[in-house]
């Protein structure tokens, strides 16, 4: 029976992971550091940050990356992000209305990973209700696109340019769920926002090595560069920024609602300077933007009801894997860094990747059987092709004659929040890469995506370039309800093609081996998809696992001991007996976890990272 945050696991799961050391020589986007960075990234007090100040009879947890509470709770990539949405909770707000604040907030303090000029995709539990929602607001190619306006044979001619952008999504989303379920005003809940835009924010150490990492990107764009660079210098940590045009748009949005962004006067600036700089996104494509809403996939695991992203996004993969798994003879009497574990998971996920190639697009465009596809014996009939001392070939599983991807950077963002109700939201948002498509608007303040890289090369495949789609993500925000129907899990991450893997990595973690949440975060993790033989470790798995996956014949490449690479964990876990909320946030990213205490608004952070003043 897992323990949904009441103690310990035990020992054997915790063999050999929880101890964090920093002897790798790469950056936090999984790629060789070049020798100058180095010397860079002064420790800043930002990473030690302090959660919950204990207050009013709480008491803060051990560790700054997890807290406790049984009034709400929100886990998120920036400490600022977290306290925007934990003060929209004590001025009487519930889990819609401190997700949609914190969402906002990180569109601001966290550029590089997510924007209102990207997308986004929200899974929402009404504890009244016991129903879930999924908001699909994932960006759609403009009307005027085609494979004649995007050749991608040689997408180098329009990547990193407006020309890769496409129709955002983010405000139309999050501006929905708050209309749907928030019960305060939308200027309230994005007044932390547009304050940290226009008074400033501090820089922390994800920021300032992003920046550096993305320097030739950013210094090609004059806006961009004015916005995020110092005296044409990255930021260093603690360095103070400002967005003044995008607080203005923000205001806009926040006073007139969704409308100021689709065909109002942002919009209207928005596009102008897309269309200036040679993008496709029109005022037409903004105003027939729609969000989505409808009912999340759904499979049971392991007595466990799991919900998450429906088309185009990950959530059918990351269910079809823990599918898989179900089917195979995890030892759980074992480490799960075990060989033979490691081995089936990391052909579970192959296998997993595989299938979501061959049918997955946007659904209004593609019809799939995801009925089937998430069904028991479609896992039975593909599981058997699984086994613990071979790695799973391409060719076995059935050719799909696609490219694999050379896109792995790191971005995207995930938030988690629940309130002392029981609601709950799980939101994953993006830019596409870091800084989308590294363009920003002039006079909005707004970074575009560069979404529409996404579209498949082919021309026959199910994720086809075509007007008004939506391209393929791997974003994969989860809620798990027990036997009972209770929520008792809310999870999702960052990373690109490892958000899918990471995430089952999660829920097998707590529900498998019955880690605790902290533990399950923490513990190494390793990705791998169908296209070869290679899976990747984090630098903590066992010698013994690595020899035995070289002699089943994997490619096998070990990266840092706590990797960006393998995404940025933001989980809250609900206790059903006790309502007891126990948020934790990943070491791999800047995130903290912040409880709402008793009485008095709660504080996230130290001195470092309070409200800026002037």
């Amino acid at each position: 029976m897992t323990d949904w945050g009441r103690g310990p696991i035990d020992s054997r799961a915790k063999q050999g992971a929880w101890h964090p050391r920093d002897a790798t020589d790469r950056n936090k986007c999984g790629h060789e550091k070049k020798p100058t960075e180095m010397k860079k990234l002064p420790i800043c007090s930002l990473v030690a940050i302090a959660t919950v100040i204990p207050m009013m009879g709480i008491t803060a947890p051990p560790s700054e990356k997890t807290a406790t509470s049984r009034n709400g709770m929100v886990t998120a990539a920036h400490p600022l992000a977290v306290q925007a949405g934990l003060d929209i909770i004590a001025a009487g707000g519930n889990a819609i209305d401190a997700a949609a604040a914190t969402a906002f907030a990180l569109a601001v303090v966290e550029p590089f990973g997510s924007g209102i000029g990207g997308d986004g995709i929200a899974l929402v539990y009404n504890a009244s209700s016991g129903e879930i929602i999924a908001y699909e607001y994932r960006c759609a190619a403009p009307l005027m696109t085609s494979y004649d306006t995007h050749d991608y044979t040689t997408t180098s001619q329009w990547r990193g340019t407006i020309a890769g952008a496409a129709t955002p999504g983010m405000v139309a989303g999050t501006t929905s769920i708050h209309a749907d379920f928030g019960s305060l005003p939308l200027a309230q809940v994005m007044e932390p926002a547009i304050r940290y835009a226009e008074e400033g924010y501090i820089v922390g150490p994800t920021l300032s090595e992003i920046a550096m990492n993305m320097y030739d990107t950013i210094i090609a764009n004059d806006d961009l560069a004015r916005t995020f660079l110092v005296d044409e210098f990255p930021p260093e940590p603690g360095t103070k920024l400002t967005n003044t045009d995008l607080a203005a748009s923000l205001r806009l949005i926040a006073e007139e609602g969704p409308s100021a962004f689709y065909g109002g006067e942002v919009g209207r600036k928005l596009v102008a300077g897309i269309e200036e700089a040679g993008g496709f996104v029109r005022l037409e494509d903004l105003k027939s933007y729609r969000v989505n809403r409808g009912r999340p996939l759904h499979i049971t695991y392991r007595n466990h009801h799991v919900y998450s992203a429906p088309l185009p996004y990950g959530g059918m993969a990351m269910l079809h894997n823990l599918q898989l798994i179900e089917q195979l003879p995890i030892d759980t009497s074992e480490a799960h860094t075990s060989p033979v574990n490691v081995t089936f998971l990391a052909n579970a996920m192959k296998l997993a990747s595989h299938d979501r190639g061959e049918v997955a697009g946007d659904p209004r465009f593609v019809n799939v059987n995801t009925d089937w596809f998430l069904s028991k014996d479609f896992a039975r009939q593909r599981a058997a092709l699984i086994h613990e001392d071979r790695v799973l070939l391409r060719e076995t599983m059935a050719d799909f004659p696609d490219e694999p991807p050379t896109d792995i950077h790191g971005s995207t963002t995930h938030l988690s929040v629940m309130d002392g109700d029981g609601s709950a939201v799980a939101i994953t948002q993006t830019l596409g890469a870091f800084f989308g498509c590294g363009v920003l608007v002039p006079g909005t303040g707004i970074v575009m995506n560069d979404q529409m890289k996404n579209f498949s090369r082919l021309r026959t495949s199910p994720n086809n370039l075509q007007p008004g789609k939506r391209m393929n993500s791997t974003m994969a925000p989860t809620i798990v309800l027990n036997e009972d129907r209770e929520p008792v899990m809310v999870v999702g991450s960052p990373g690109n093609y490892r958000i899918i893997t990471t995430v089952v990595q999660m829920i097998v973690n707590v529900i498998d081996f019955n880690m605790s949440l902290p533990e399950a975060i923490d513990a190494p993790r390793i990705t791998a998809r169908h296209w070869n033989s290679l899976v990747e470790l984090e630098g903590r798995h066992p010698a013994e696992t690595v020899s035995h996956l070289r002699r089943s014949e994997f490619q096998v490449t070990t990266r840092g001991d706590f990797d960006l690479f393998f995404g940025g964990v933001h989980a809250i876990v609900r206790d059903p007996e006790t309502g007891m909320l126990t948020g934790a946030a990943d070491r791999r990213r800047d995130g903290v976890a912040g409880g709402v205490p008793d009485m008095e608004p709660a504080v996230v952070g130290d001195e470092s990272i309070e409200k800026v003043e002037d």
